[in-house]
């Protein structure tokens, strides 16, 4: 058996770089510290063998590569190599590698797949799903404690016996599913055979019934003969009827028919003159939307005028005043610096005086005389020591003194200077409040005038909306009356409410929203209506608008007023297709137009709305053109959406849809029946509400000036702010700091009287001691005084001090006073008043630049709206004579109207008659196919003359049934029988021989039907007897034989049953054979060799293992149990042995697994941790044995007892770094080893050093 060489790590875990390990002895123990990468190292074992991410602890296999857990891996990869050896002598070199987050698998540097990896691995024996190869850390235990379910399944992956697993489940359901159909089948045989008893007892019954049904019919035949004689009666007296009101309905329509030409004739002089009307109006319109866009644009600009010069004579305030406090500063500042410079000049004049003085005063000494004065000097300083030290001490006294007066003395100029400003600051913010003040008192009275404007303004706004109001319910009660002469009165109520929406809309929205799709447009000829108002149907009370804001703007209006949800057409985000032209062009069938071709427009604005409500949908002369259109029949390439006169649409999806009452009514939406009376009245009011929408311009001057009178008040509040501002804020903080410069200037001069009087009192105690000084000098200089001619030295000694002093303080009073003028100076200049005043000047310059352009503006609005009211008003001429000759037109077609109306009528009554003729002979043949279909289908045999039942069909009518209609029809032919049919049934003749003469000479309506209701009752009384019997069966022979097939059936049923379940459950014993094979050649000698292992591992003969299973036929189903008796002890239980003793326990079950089914090597984790020494040198010395015994066997352990006994080590080690780094020594023990002996030379241990 081969066994592994060396191992080679790149950037894997905590081994960074590239690390050689190996050569790998027989036995191998790996050692180090906790936490420097021991565990790593079986990582690595494991990872190169093929084992799965989450056996490696980590969560990806990118968490692998050094580092990658901080964030910082140092390569994009990591690889393990594994170089085994073969007994031939041949080398395989395995590894594994991350690239990209993925694994790559090599053999000897080829790439291969990971299922040709596995399968070289498992040619030398390493299996990576049984896992014979390794024991993890902290696995021992766990081992030990296995229930035995979980034993079972250890063994079922050994053995691999659980691959039979999912067949050996699947076979024996179906095996146990193959049972019950068995059984199944053999009850319904059982059921079967009791159905064929209750057959024959039917047979019986039917034969009485079948008499009793016979007597029945007869009374049912005398029944429809009787009801069918008097049917036809009926029919051909109608008939007779019918020829003679045909002749009179020609002679009524060729009357209507020239009332009608002379309406059409009324009609198209009355359009033609409403066209030009209407073009006048839309002129009228579209001056007074161009009157209405301009007039707010000069109102505009003529308020933007008044307030610019209102901004303009502000900033000009403003410029002056700036200008004044600029020329005040800069005269300030003049005169401080003419004061500065007059002090310097004294200055300079002092210092030369100083100088002149000083040359003219010297007292000239030659060099002797002052070495004998210096003598005599150092003399008294040494006599007057102490005196000298107490004058200089008291001295020292009285300069510092003399300091904090001089500092008490300037900051009390300081402040006094700071003070005369900060008044100076107070008198200019109260000039700035009182300028504040002034502004609001102009803008206060510009509100009052302006507010009495408003209220003006809206009082006229307010009588003309209550006029507006007035008109509008007058015009909605017009409207109303002329809906209810147009004969729509189901709907007049809600058509009103309508109507008030869309009045409401387009006084709201004037010029955006157009009107209702039905208001904008006609059909171009009354015989469209029907088919227009089909194809429009959806979208007729559409409303029409420019925009889809617009229509947004108008729901939330309809919202708010809480109207009935309306349905908008907005002209920019119509998606409308094109004209197909070549549907004008469609020949066949003839007749064939395009609906918007039929269709008048009103306003131009809606073109785009009509174009998207029709489509390119077609209106055909009849029916049989339109289907034709729609489905492409007739080889018609194309399918259309096509509508017939009648109303009946086709869709080119198969949908069909025909006429109905409802579509009639709303037909009539499009009829001219308006009273002159009323129309006169519609358009007056429509006029002074236009009239009245004209004065709208009033309302906008009220937003105008609402607009402007809230810009006052915003003026008004910020300057009202702003005075609060500088009182409340700036003054006083002006006077806050004023009174604290004055209040800090009162307290300094207290502070400089305590000093001067300080002062005063050092000044004596220094003269004393000068006086004290002065009698010792004048005993050392006596003689010298006498011979230089002065009284004393001192007169010598103060004259020159004493110039020298008063020079210094009368410079010292300069710089004082100069520096006073420079901080007067800088805090003016601080104060740039230019550039506020050039900011103003700019301003101001800026205002009169677009006062100039506004009044340009303001000139050129006001020449455009004389010239848009010039043209308005000669265009209202025209439109006054046009509305004349429209009304005359109008009075002309109400009188031909009239008269077509009375010959319509005329026409109408006689065809009502007509129909109703035609609908009594329909109801009849109705009524009489519906009898002989009845007596067809109930089997009654009745009399013929001539002809046959068989001729009578069900469902034949003329509308077909089969085709989708999605209004329900309401015409009296609807259910009327197809020609052909009526044709068919009129050659069936019933011979009434054996009808009753009572039942033939009966005509009267009540008689007839009276002697039908006794034939019904009697045909009841005798169906209700028969219908208390027990019906029987009537085909029972026939039963008798479907049951006889059944059984037949169900027998070869049960044998196929039966088979299917044999061939199952072989197929299942033989999987079941199998898998039973595979356990227990795996069990079988591990349970042999356990207790042998267990024993070597005690090395005590009396110890015992037992492995056994608790099903004995299929172990495999149940759970393994595993006992150990420790030697020396009585049996317990698994769960309270020792540690130890566990872990010797799992250990045998290991080595006795492994034995089984040997891997080359065996990698084991601290197996060792549960173990005391004793315990511990046995299972050394097992290992030791059976590395001999040809197994390679590699440790992870931490205790010397363990690992003293292996060939070699591999020390792992921690190396310091920001991430844990691992290092590697290897050290062969076999040159350490007694001659003959397994133990480790006791002594040193020797370490390497790296």
């Amino acid at each position: 058996m081969g066994m592994l060489h060396k191992l080679e790590l790149e950037n894997f875990k905590s081994y960074k770089g590239k690390h050689t390990i190996g050569p790998f002895s027989k036995f191998t123990a790996i050692i180090g510290p906790n936490g420097s990468g021991k565990s790593n190292m079986m990582d690595a074992i494991s990872f190169v063998l093929g084992e799965k991410t989450q056996s490696l602890r980590v969560k990806k296999l990118g968490d692998l590569i050094h580092g990658a857990p901080i964030g910082k891996p140092v390569a994009k990869g990591c690889s393990v190599s594994m170089e085994y050896h073969h007994d031939d002598g041949r080398k395989t070199l395995f590894t594994r590698a991350i690239s990209s987050g993925a694994s790559e698998f090599r053999l000897d540097g080829k790439v291969v797949t990971v299922q040709q990896y596995n399968q070289e691995m498992e040619s030398i024996n390493i299996f990576i799903k049984a896992k014979n190869f390794l024991v993890y850390q902290g696995a021992i235990e766990s081992i030990a404690m296995k229930n035995p379910k979980e034993r079972t399944a250890l063994f079922e992956e050994l053995s691999r016996s659980c691959e039979f697993q999912v067949d050996y489940e699947r076979l024996k359901n179906e095996m146990t599913k193959a049972e019950d159909d068995t059984q199944q089948n053999m009850n319904k045989r059982r059921g079967i055979a009791q159905e064929k008893r209750e057959a024959k007892m039917e047979k019986d019954e039917a034969e009485k019934y079948q008499q009793m049904k016979e007597e029945a019919a007869s009374k049912q035949r005398i029944f429809y003969l009787h009801q069918i004689y008097h049917c036809e009666r009926i029919m051909n007296e109608a008939k007779e009827q019918l020829a003679e009101q045909r002749k009179s309905i020609g002679n009524l329509e060729h009357n209507k028919s020239e009332e009608d030409q002379k309406v059409a004739k009324a009609q198209a002089d009355l359009k033609k003159a409403q066209k030009e009307y209407h073009k006048l109006d839309r002129k009228i319109n579209d001056k007074q939307k161009e009157m209405n866009i301009q007039r707010p644009k000069y109102v505009q600009i003529q308020a933007e005028v008044e307030h610019h010069k209102n901004k303009l004579e502000t900033a000009k305030k403003v410029l002056t005043s700036a200008q004044a406090l600029e020329e005040k500063n800069k005269q300030q500042t003049e005169v401080l610096e003419k004061q500065r410079r007059e002090i310097e000049q004294k200055k300079a004049d002092f210092e030369d005086e100083i100088a002149t003085q000083t040359q003219q005063q010297e007292l000239n000494l030659d060099d002797e005389q002052i070495n004998e004065y210096h003598t005599l000097k150092r003399k008294a300083l040494m006599e007057s020591g102490r005196t000298e030290i107490e004058l200089n001490a008291a001295q020292q006294i009285l300069d510092t003194e003399k300091s904090n007066l001089a500092h008490e003395q300037r900051r009390q100029r300081e402040h006094e200077g700071r003070a005369k400003n900060k008044e100076q600051d107070v008198e200019r913010a109260k000039k700035q409040i009182e300028m504040l003040h002034a502004k609001i008192k102009e803008n206060e009275e510009t509100l009052e005038e302006k507010t009495k404007a408003l209220k003006d303004t809206e009082t006229q706004v307010i009588e003309t909306k209550a006029r507006a109001e007035k008109i509008n319910r007058e015009l909605n009660e017009v409207l109303r009356k002329l809906s209810e002469a147009s004969g729509d009165t189901a709907e007049g109520e809600r058509n009103q409410k309508r109507n008030e929406a869309i009045d409401n809309l387009r006084r709201v929205f004037p010029d955006r929203i157009y009107g209702r799709l039905v208001d904008l447009c006609q059909p171009s000829h009354k015989r469209f209506q029907l088919a227009i108002t089909k194809v429009l149907q959806k979208h007729m009370m559409s409303i029409v608008c420019d925009t889809e804001e617009t229509a947004k703007d108008a729901i939330n209006y309809l919202k708010q007023q809480r109207l009935q949800p309306e349905t908008f057409l907005p002209s920019d985000t119509l998606d409308v297709l094109p004209i197909n032209e070549k549907l004008r062009d469609i020949k066949r069938p003839s007749g064939v137009k395009l609906v918007f071709d039929v269709i008048n427009l009103n306003n131009q604005a809606a073109r785009k709305a009509l174009q998207y409500a029709c489509g390119n949908s077609l209106v055909c002369e009849h029916q049989e053109d339109a289907k034709q259109l729609a489905y492409g029949g007739s080889g018609m390439p194309d399918r259309y959406k096509a509508v017939s006169m009648d109303g009946t649409l086709f869709q080119a999806s198969g949908v069909m849809s025909g006429g109905s009452a409802d579509l009639k009514q709303k037909a009539k939406k499009w009829d001219d029946k308006v009273v002159r009376g009323l129309r006169e009245t519609r358009n007056k009011l429509q006029e002074d509400q236009n009239n009245l929408q004209k004065n709208r311009r009033k309302e906008l001057e009220v937003e105008m000036q609402r607009s402007e009178l809230t810009s006052i008040n915003q003026r008004l509040a910020t300057l009202r702010r702003d005075v609060k501002k500088m009182e409340s804020e700036t003054l006083e903080r002006l006077q806050n700091e004023l009174e604290a410069h004055r209040a800090e200037a009162e307290m300094i001069p207290p502070r400089i009287q305590d000093i001067e009087e300080k002062v005063k009192r050092d000044q004596e105690t220094v003269q004393k001691l000068i006086e004290k000084n002065n009698a010792v000098a004048d005993k050392v200089f006596h003689d010298f005084c006498l011979k230089i001619g002065i009284r004393n030295i001192r007169e010598y000694e103060d004259r020159e001090l004493k110039i020298h002093q008063e020079a210094q303080d009368r410079l010292r009073e300069f710089e004082n006073e100069l520096d006073k003028l420079k901080n007067e100076i800088e805090y003016l200049r601080s104060e740039d008043r230019s550039k506020r005043v050039n900011a103003e000047r700019e301003k101001a310059a800026l205002l009169e630049r677009e006062l100039k352009d506004l009044r340009k503006k303001q000139k050129a609005e006001a020449a455009a709206i004389n010239e848009l009211e010039t043209s308005l008003e000669n265009e209202k001429v025209n439109h006054m004579e046009r509305k004349e000759i429209v009304q005359k037109l109008e009075l002309e077609l109400t009188e031909v109207k009239k008269a077509a109306q009375v010959a319509a009528r005329e026409v109408t009554a006689a065809e009502k008659a007509f129909l109703g003729l035609e609908n009594l002979v329909a109801r009849k043949q109705m009524e009489r196919h519906s009898l002989l279909h009845t007596a067809k289908m109930n089997q009654i045999k009745l009399p013929l003359s001539s002809g046959s039942l068989a001729e009578v069909e069900a469902g034949d009518y003329d509308d077909d049934d089969d085709e989708v209609m999605d209004e329900p029809s309401t015409s009296a032919e609807s259910q009327s029988l197809s020609q052909e049919q009526i044709q068919r049934e009129s050659n069936i003749k019933l011979n009434y021989t054996s009808l009753p003469r009572e039942y033939k000479e009966v005509e009267d309506e009540d008689n007839v039907k009276k002697l039908t209701d006794r034939l019904n009752k009697e045909i009841s009384e005798s169906q209700a007897h028969i219908s208390r019997l027990n019906a029987p069966n009537m085909k029972a022979n026939q039963r008798m034989e479907e049951v006889k097939e059944r059984e037949a059936e169900s027998t070869e049923e049960l044998e196929a049953a039966r088979r299917k379940a044999k061939k199952i459950r072989q197929q299942f014993e033989k999987i079941k054979t199998e898998r039973y094979r595979r356990f227990q050649e795996c069990f079988e000698p591990v349970s042999a060799k356990i207790d042998e292992i267990y024993k070597s591992l005690s090395r005590n003969q009396s110890a015992q293992a037992f492995l056994g299973a608790e099903n004995m036929e299929e172990p495999y189903l149940e759970g393994i149990q595993y006992n150990c008796v420790a030697p020396g002890k009585r049996f317990r239980p698994m769960d309270n042995l020792s540690g130890g003793e566990k872990t010797v326990a799992a250990l045998a079950l290991l080595f006795a697994v492994h034995a089984r089914n040997p891997s080359p090597f065996f990698v084991l984790d601290e197996i060792d941790a549960a173990l005391d020494n004793t315990n511990i040198g046995k299972v050394a010395s097992f290992i030791c044995e059976s590395a001999r015994e040809e197994m390679q066997i590699i440790v992870i352990s931490l205790k010397e007892e363990f690992y003293n006994k292996a060939d070699s080590l591999i020390g792992i080690f921690p190396q310091p770094a920001a991430c844990t780094t691992s290092g590697v020594l290897t050290f062969d023990l076999t040159a350490y080893k007694q001659t003959g002996l397994n133990e480790t030379i006791q002594g040193e241990s020797v370490v390497p050093t790296a």
